[in-house]
């Protein structure tokens, strides 16, 4: 048996369980190890000594991991950014009257939380999304201090934000700017 396929019998395994560490996909990992064994095998680096080979091995293993964090972020990211790219242009596309299927498929589900709040974030939800008022004139039309409709506001806003998705919430947003664009 060859010095390197003693190393890779050796720390294949450690290697792999330490991956783990960093990225949950073994498959990944897997690949981000045997990456690393290539590189030994290609720049000959089988031929350090044991302490250097381990500390090289492990850095290695480390450092593939995080670079493959920060790819998987960057992905995402553009994902995200189609995917919102995607639901804009179709809410602009059945902007004119017809809700889009995005829309029928949430509105549902955002109704219903909104229903799900306390009375009192409830009616905030309402006047300042669906009637288009600002704070100050929930404040005058309710006979309450400013600060009590921004606290309330917020509370309701913020409940919404655990129960709804991004996309939901966009969608309620954005259904609220047409309303008040179609409602002047």
């Amino acid at each position: 048996m060859s010095t390197f396929d003693q190393i890779f019998l050796k720390y294949y395994h450690s290697l792999l369980l330490y991956g783990l560490k960093f990225i949950r996909d073994e498959n990944d990992v897997h690949d981000i190890v045997q990456e690393v064994f290539v590189t030994v095998w290609e720049k000959e680096k089988y031929t350090f000594s044991d302490a250097h080979l381990k500390s090289y091995l492990f850095n290695s293993v480390r450092n593939g991991c995080l670079n493959h964090i920060r790819h998987q972020s960057v992905v995402n990211k553009h994902i995200e950014k189609q995917e919102l790219s995607l639901l804009i242009n179709e809410l602009n596309f059945y902007g004119s009257g017809e809700k889009s299927l995005i829309e029928k498929e949430s509105l549902k589900e955002i109704y219903a939380a909104i229903e799900s709040l306390p009375p009192k974030q409830k009616e905030m939800i309402e006047l300042s999304r669906f009637e288009g008022l600002k704070n100050k004139e929930i404040a005058e039309k309710l006979g309450i201090p400013l600060r009590t409709v921004e606290t309330r506001l917020f509370r309701a806003l913020s409940g919404l934000r655990k129960v709804l998705t991004g996309k939901q919430i966009y969608i309620l947003l954005n259904l609220v700017v047409r309303h008040k664009a179609d409602n002047p």
